[in-house]
């Protein structure tokens, strides 16, 4: 078996100490999972591999034999370079695209610095499919998509080049993105009415999925596919030196968003998902409803990026007002939290992450007592039960099943990761992506 049991038991890098069950499901669920790898190695398949070596790094000092290790890492950094070979990462994206891999390929090469010109490869080629695609942005119609957002957009490439603002071409093309940002933070005008420049019209994709149609396009509060993802890039953005004329003025305006959408249940902020323009106007009821308190589209992920904006610009009001907000979602009972998977992006532990980085960041107590509590709600999930738990959702919401054993947002890989960050009381490397730092 790759994972050596004794050497996570024993390991001094553990700072959270969890209760005795739950730590040792943990150990048995991390086994388990590289089990499945060691057994299904050559079934890899190139969508899996950049996760794969997430997990490979993250828990390589763990392994009972470096060279088993570097026989794996090797074996999934062969299929990402034909998958590369073949234009299997032609898009941008932080979640399918060379983004992922970049990100992938960056967190590898701090451990094992023998791949850097692999490293620098990817580097370039994600330059290139940038500038591709940036090409269109001097057209009307590019500012009418959904093409900011996190998973599939510009955010999660931005919040990449963030890191290396220090390179000049990397630097040129943050600026790039940054600028086209905020051109699209200017408001719009829709059948007369204002809109957001956010306001976008929905793919073919987006629309089949969408339980009303929307021909006068949405306005996206989510933090995967909406506005949060500009709100915390530009955030880092101009923390980090960047003053794009009308950056400051964008970033304030999102803040403007959020505060004017907020509405409460039971003294519990929550903020819209996916609206209408109709529903936007106030033609159409909005349900105010509490939703579920998750990554991607609730109120934890959107509080967050709140509180990284109010931090960063030092904008006190806001700040204080995402901490206070998170205090009393932390002191909820779990059940209200509304969550059915232990995964990264509707799932407990996506939300235990972000617990965790405000105990990290404030040293609140709160967060981390529901960290841990969401960290034993996710352990009880061993891989058999939570393959079973899946397809009870997926029956449940009628929507395909998206999942697999190695995808880090949807899959047990991303359990088993950011529970290790937790115990270790640290922020994981993936969180970037995720724009939770």
């Amino acid at each position: 078996m790759f994972i050596n049991i004794e050497k996570i038991s024993l390991c001094e890098g553990i700072k959270v100490q969890l209760p005795e069950h739950v730590f040792e499901a943990f150990t048995q669920n991390v086994c388990e999972y590289f089990s499945i790898l060691e057994n299904n190695v050559n079934t890899i398949r190139v969508d899996g591999a950049a996760d794969i070596i997430s997990a490979l790094v993250a828990f390589r000092e763990y392994f009972d034999s470096e060279s088993d290790w570097e026989s794996i890492t090797l074996y999934a950094l062969d299929i990402i370079r034909k998958g590369i070979n073949r234009s299997h990462f032609d898009k941008i994206s932080a979640f399918a695209g060379m983004t992922r891999i970049a990100f992938s390929l960056h967190e590898l090469s701090e451990e094992t610095p023998k791949i850097e010109p692999f490293f620098q490869g990817a580097n370039e080629l994600l330059l290139g499919n940038l500038h591709d695609y940036l090409e269109e942005s001097d057209r009307k119609e590019f500012y009418s998509g959904g093409n900011y957002e996190a998973i599939m957009g510009l955010s999660g490439p931005l919040r990449y080049l963030l890191n290396f603002s220090e390179d000049k071409r990397m630097k040129d093309m943050a600026e790039k993105i940054i600028d086209v940002f905020v051109k699209r933070s200017k408001d719009g005008s829709v059948l007369g009415k204002r809109t957001p420049g956010w306001h976008y019209y929905p793919s073919e994709y987006e629309e089949v999925n969408m339980p009303t149609k929307a021909p006068n396009g949405v306005v996206n509060y989510g933090v995967s596919h909406g506005m949060g993802g500009p709100l915390v890039t530009l955030s880092i953005a101009y923390h980090k030196g960047f003053r794009v004329e009308g950056l400051l003025e964008a970033i304030n305006g999102l803040v403007s968003e959020y505060m004017n959408a907020l509405y409460y249940v039971d003294d519990i902020a929550y903020f819209p998902g996916r609206i209408t323009f109709e529903q936007f106007i106030g033609d159409e009821e909005i349900t105010k409803v509490p939703t579920q308190m998750s990554w991607c589209y609730g109120p934890a992920g959107i509080l967050r990026a709140l509180y990284i904006s109010g931090d960063l610009l030092s904008n006190e009001d806001v700040k204080k007002f995402a901490l206070d907000e998170f205090l009393k979602v932390a002191k909820m009972d779990l059940y209200r939290f509304q969550l059915m998977q232990p995964i990264v992006c509707h799932g407990y532990i996506g939300t235990a992450a972000i617990l965790n980085l405000m105990y990290l960041d404030t040293n609140r107590i709160e967060f981390l007592h529901k960290a841990i509590e969401m960290v034993e709600a996710s352990m009880n999930f061993n891989i058999e039960r939570f393959a079973e738990n899946e397809r009870q959702v997926v029956t449940k919401r009628k929507t395909p099943p998206l999942w697999t054993v190695h995808d880090y947002l949807e899959g047990y890989n991303g359990i088993i990761q950011t529970a290790l960050s937790i115990i270790k009381g640290k922020s994981a490397k993936n969180e970037m992506r995720l724009l939770m730092i």
